[in-house]
């Protein structure tokens, strides 16, 4: 056969085999929910210890938000709006006390589904599920998803991550994976061959002034006994140090979960095709106030603020200091991939114009959850207690601590920011919508305590 003859041959060989491969044309989505990890406690966000060494190397490639928040503290409902983008008290009203989306409003994996991407899921979480769990009594968060593998509830991402690598080999190009890790989610136990960097090894005798449960990671007496009132619990600051230091091994964990994860990505030749987005569903408070854990209130910034990244093709990378929202995630994804949002009941907006161009595109942020309500600029929050009709005023920039409630010295700016808050509760809520919203927390407050998640 003459060569002039061997080259279009090839030429189709070449195209044929490629499309085998899935060549995608749009990008893929890899969306990574970290549950319960505040921003604060990542090396990546200036904390002192080496936690994520691995993000702050991903974040070289990517976009980083520095002022990220959730828009409620508990995975029910933030998972629901961060999926959605839409505000929690659209999933706080259900009837029957649902935690599940409704058909109503629409999830990126079914608008991506209806534009022809491959959708799967694997979660950890027994609240982000398609199927009922022992907290989750319905499920639902599987519309849109073709799979959605439960198999690793409240496991480690180890698990996760030998899933994912599984349906990397064979989800049809583009496509779009969620991933909800359980880490560092209580109790807070690293796996046990995973080195401790800050924590002795649980081989170890147990040190003197550490009670049981704190050495095994559980943080229950310290809940039972702040929310319950339960006077027979104690602990000591031993006691919280220790659980302190257990949550950042397991960030210190996830962390290096992460570097292998995005290194199959990088096997595969999968990584330059693939818009990467890792959010948290809220923090995790840890005392710093009176309080502890989270679901409880949505007062303190160890809850609200969360970290986010982006890892986007073609798009620079760098720091962005601009307020923004996990409603935002949606959007943005959206708005990169180049599919309309036209017709989409979105309350958050596409972070396009920050991310290239380093312009706001938000001037508030706000927070819903049980008698809690917040409204921030970015600087300055308001913290507003239904229960009692009164505010406390922060100077995030001054105090990112909330040590001085600033309302009674500066009432114009907690007035001000009250009058805001108030509008804004009337146009997402009905007039009822806040009696409403604090009966219906009470009453998953319940339920989550009866199955042993509070």
């Amino acid at each position: 056969m003459r060569k002039t003859a061997i080259l279009p041959l090839l030429i189709v060989l070449f195209l044929l085999g490629a499309c085998g491969r899935g060549t995608p044309e749009r990008m893929n989505v890899l969306l990574l929910v970290v549950d319960t990890l505040r921003a604060d406690h990542l090396s990546l966000y200036g904390y002192p210890r080496p936690t994520s060494p691995y993000l702050r190397t991903l974040a070289r490639e990517s976009v980083v938000f520095t002022q990220a928040r959730s828009p409620a503290g508990c995975t029910f409902p933030s998972a629901n709006s961060l999926l959605t983008s839409r505000e929690p008290s659209v999933f706080l009203l259900q009837p029957g006390g649902t935690m599940a989306i409704p058909a109503t409003v629409r999830s990126l994996p079914e608008i991506l589904r209806g534009h022809g991407y491959s959708t799967a899921a694997v979660s950890a979480s027994p609240i982000a599920r398609a199927t009922p769990s022992y907290i989750n009594a319905v499920g639902g968060f599987g519309r849109g998803f073709q799979t959605f593998d439960e198999e690793c509830l409240d496991r480690h991402a180890r698990c996760l991550n030998d899933k994912a690598a599984g349906l990397l080999r064979t989800l049809p190009q583009p496509w779009l994976l969620y991933l909800h890790y359980m880490e560092p989610h209580a109790p807070y136990r690293p796996p046990p061959d995973f080195p401790r960097r800050f924590t002795q090894d649980p081989g170890h005798p147990r040190p003197l002034g550490i009670h049981p449960w704190a050495w095994r990671g559980e943080n229950w007496p310290v809940l039972q006994r702040i929310y319950d009132g339960k006077t027979e619990l104690d602990f000591t600051p031993r006691d919280l140090a220790y659980l302190r230091d257990l949550y950042d091994e397991e960030i210190a964990y996830f962390d290096a979960q992460l570097a292998e994860l995005v290194g199959r990505l990088r096997e595969r030749g999968l990584l330059d095709h693939t818009l990467i987005v890792l959010a948290a569903d809220h923090g995790e408070a840890q005392h710093e106030h009176g309080g502890y854990g989270h679901c409880r209130s949505l007062a303190w910034e160890t809850v609200l603020r969360t970290p986010l990244l982006m890892r986007i093709p073609g798009a620079a990378p760098g720091v962005r200091r601009e307020l923004v929202d996990n409603l935002d995630v949606v959007p943005t994804v959206l708005d990169y991939l180049g599919l309309p949002g036209d017709g989409l009941a979105l309350d958050g907006v596409s972070l396009r114009p920050a991310i290239e161009r380093d312009r706001p595109v938000q001037r508030l942020a706000f927070g819903n959850q049980g008698d809690t309500r917040t409204v921030t600029d970015g600087t300055r929050k308001l913290s507003y207690d239904l229960a009692t009709g009164t505010g406390r005023l922060f100077d995030l920039a001054a105090d990112p601590g909330e040590t001085t409630d600033l309302a009674a010295r500066r009432p114009e700016e907690a007035h001000r920011l009250e009058a805001v808050l108030l509008r804004w509760m009337k146009s997402r809520e009905s007039p009822a919508g806040p009696l409403l919203s604090r009966r219906r927390a009470r009453e998953l407050e319940k339920q989550l305590h009866a199955v042993g998640y509070l």
